[in-house]
């Protein structure tokens, strides 16, 4: 609790984030200062005697009261300790080079000038510093790593955030979206719904892809980029797009009618060029690629033509050759960064399922360093430099040679596994020599989607799900015994039968949760039915819909797309996207557009800010859109493919809100102006827009502001607060970090109970 004695007769205890006000010293970085101390006891000044009726110097008269020696009579009436033309830091004056932060004197670092959000992985500071954009000094960090939430598992409430496109009139009698209201009969949104401008191309609302998510134009926020299409021409006249992640307002459009894509494809998005600023390359609606400026949406290149087919397929971005400039691989082509072919082969196979794709994998898989192709069951390797002596090889091809691919330890022995999914089966190879370690069938037939590998179960070890045409599969592997299924549940996907989804651990208990949209439902299953942990009678391996965490309308014809997982609006905290599209008979129960869901009680833990291509597996990419000149192996460190994980936080992180350097600035009572910094002394950061409350004792709530910027672990951010005659002086006034103004809270913190500051005695009356 912090308090400010601003006026004669106010509250004596601290106000600066001082000992007693729940805010730890920093990291020993600097010299700390010894200061001044007050000296309040009353004891005898100069000649006289504040308290035993002797006289008090001229110079230390303050209304009724005698200041000590070291102390000044400010415009308020109030003796304060004399630090000259400096405010003092609480109890002390600031010695040379020093400044007063979050109550304590401390010796600050050089100017900053990096962003400090989600979005960032550099800093101009030195280690146990952060950039404070509004003094542009490096300052402690006074995060503390230890501080964490443990949500209760399986409890959260999922809520649009905001959607893009065109709705769809639906009667209340068929049932309602999440959120929805019914009104006249029909269902409306409760939610921020964008509608696309006319001059936008209008008609172009259909999505049927996956949305990739990342910080194009480095303003801390990222963006969603997506394809679009009219009527149902899901395969030529895409345009594509990108949105604010925060709100889905516009940020570019690419309207030349020469750069038209691919409208079921998944872009990709990397730093190709090594300016620092991440490019998007999409396949156009022939058999091209096509780049483009991610800041501008400025057209760049179309490559040269590839080799083999498909539709709604997906460039991956890597370095094959470690030169720290990255190439581009579709199917059986890997591109420069130009654009140019740089190697190719005219026949084999493409990583496809059918004529749905290619989706190309790219991993280490002889352990040289250097990264393989993986085009579903047959694999590439290759030498030299791009441009100079590049060069690729076969290294094996399985027992079947295309279909979609993952790639992880599946029995924790250091050695990868390629998982590729074609023709109904999933299938585990050895991935230095192709052997076959494992065939299942998918139960209820269909092709079968791109797997996605993480631990369902919580037993440390990865698993296998995928969809088919009826059924969503989760498999086991063990090594010697080959796959099990551990659970299915039914689904509606007769149309494409090859729809890929997602895994995240929203609940941080280990065990991930399955996100899938088929063509009429987007729903989260648990990783594994509830009932098994308590040896139930729902424990047989058949997930209902009453065991799954969440279901709501969804719409689609359905291709390769799945929903991403990522923090698309800069707030450090886990978020869904999904396409949604309704021209089809299949699926045209739902919107059409772009969804984004996330959690009203703030219990899904931190995630990365970005999903960058359709086989995203988190060590392919920085969160700047970086491609690692050589990456390290994801089954090393995270063992998944296509779940996002929380980066270097890997754990139950949490924000740590308080108040510090509370401030009344001299001004005429009973004009009010008011400054707090808002700290985080979390592990975790927060997004813009924490409400921050103002109340007086006798009148109530004053008023609630909201902070500007994100507060990463560490940071803060000073908010001001000008009351212009609030009411009849004196005030009493008290301080809530995190109070919508009605006493609730948004975020889950690791203390709860240090947000609030005051009581702050304000205008009383002198004698």
């Amino acid at each position: 609790m912090l308090a400010l004695a601003a006026c004669p007769g106010g509250d004596d205890t601290k106000a600066d984030g001082g000992s007693d006000d729940g805010i730890p010293p920093p990291p020993a970085t600097g010299t700390e200062t010894e200061g001044s101390t007050l000296d309040d006891t009353g004891d005898t000044l100069g000649t006289g005697s504040a308290t035993t009726g002797g006289q008090c110097p001229t110079a230390l008269v303050c209304g009724d009261t005698c200041c000590a020696a070291d102390e000044v009579c400010n415009d308020d009436g109030q003796c304060v300790l004399d630090c000259g033309i400096e405010p003092p830091c609480g109890d002390v004056c600031c010695g040379n080079g020093e400044i007063c932060y979050v109550g304590q004197c401390v010796v600050p670092g050089g100017a900053c000038n990096a962003a400090v959000c989600a979005t960032t992985v550099t800093s101009d500071c030195e280690d146990g510093q952060i950039c404070d954009p509004q003094l542009g000094l490096c300052v402690p960090n006074f995060a503390d790593p230890s501080c964490a939430f443990e949500p209760d598992i399986g409890v959260f409430d999922p809520v649009p955030r905001f959607t893009w496109g065109v709705r769809q009139q639906r009667s209340c009698d068929l049932g309602c979206q999440k959120e929805e209201l019914c009104n006249g009969g029909f269902c409306e949104p409760t939610w921020n719904h964008v509608t696309i401008a006319d001059d936008d191309f209008p008609t172009h609302y259909q999505c049927v892809m996956s949305p990739m998510v990342a910080d194009l134009d480095a303003d801390c926020t990222p963006e969603i980029i997506f394809n679009s299409y009219t009527g149902s021409n899901y395969t030529t006249n895409g345009i594509l797009r990108a949105i604010s992640g925060s709100d889905g307002s516009k940020v570019w459009t690419l309207t030349d009618d020469g750069y038209r894509t691919d409208p079921g494809s998944h872009p990709a998005i990397g730093d190709i060029t090594g300016d620092g600023m991440p490019e998007v390359i999409v396949p156009s609606e022939s058999n091209t690629l096509i780049a483009v400026a991610g800041a501008t949406g400025t057209p760049l290149w179309i490559s040269q033509p590839y080799s083999g087919g498909g539709k709604s397929g997906s460039p991956s971005i890597a370095d094959f050759d470690n030169t720290g400039l990255p190439e581009i691989a579709f199917g059986r082509n890997i591109y420069d960064a130009s654009g140019n072919i740089a190697w190719n082969i005219a026949s084999g196979a493409t990583g496809a399922n059918g004529s749905v794709g290619p989706l190309s994998c790219v991993a280490d898989l002889t352990g040289d360093g250097r990264p393989e192709l993986i085009a579903g069951g047959t694999v590439y390797t290759f030498t030299g430099t791009v441009g100079v002596d590049f060069m690729g090889m076969l290294l094996w091809t399985g027992q079947s040679a295309d279909g979609y691919c993952g790639v992880a330890d599946l029995d924790n022995d250091g050695q990868p596994e390629v998982i590729d999914v074609i023709s109904n089966n999933i299938r585990v190879y050895d991935g230095l020599t192709g052997a076959t370690l494992a065939t299942l069938p998918i139960a209820g037939g269909g092709a079968g989607g791109p797997p996605n590998i993480a631990d369902f179960d919580g037993d440390g070890f990865p698993d296998i799900g995928t969809a088919g045409g009826d059924r969503y599969v989760v498999a086991q592997y063990t090594a010697g015994m080959g796959l099990t299924e551990l659970w299915q549940a039914d689904t509606k996907d007769g149309s494409s039968q090859r729809t890929g989804s997602s895994v995240f651990d929203f609940d941080g208990d280990g065990r991930s949760e399955v996100i899938y949209g088929d063509e009429w439902y987007l729903r989260i299953y648990p990783g594994t039915e509830p009932d098994c942990a308590v040896g139930g009678p729902l424990c047989d391996g058949i997930m209902t819909d009453e065991e799954i965490l969440f279901i709501d309308i969804n719409s689609s014809r359905t291709r390769s797309e799945y929903p991403i997982i990522a923090d698309v609006d800069g707030d450090f905290k886990a978020e869904i996207v999904i396409s949604t599209n309704n021209e089809s008979g299949q699926g045209a129960i739902g919107d059409a557009g772009v969804e984004v869901f996330e959690d009203r009680l703030d219990n899904w833990v931190g995630t990365r800010p970005i999903w960058n291509q359709h086989t995203y597996h988190v060590t392919n990419v920085g969160i700047d859109g970086s491609i690692p000149a050589v990456e390290p192996p994801n089954w090393a460190t995270y063992n998944s493919y296509r779940r996002n994980g929380q980066g270097d936080l890997e754990q139950l992180c949490a924000p740590d809100l308080v108040a510090a350097d509370l401030n009344i600035p001299a001004v005429p009572c009973p004009d009010l102006e008011i400054s707090v910094k808002v700290l985080n002394q979390g592990c975790l950061g927060v997004g813009p827009g924490v409400n921050v409350s103002f109340y007086d004792s006798d009148q109530g709530l004053l008023a609630t502001v909201q902070t500007q910027g994100p507060i990463p672990a560490g940071g803060s951010e000073t908010i001001q607060l000008s009351l212009p005659n609030p009411g009849n002086a004196p005030f009493e006034i008290t301080v809530v970090v995190d109070d919508s103004g009605a006493g609730a809270g948004a975020f889950n913190e690791c203390i709860e109970d240090n947000n609030e500051t005051g009581p702050l005695e304000i205008c009383q009356p002198i004698g």
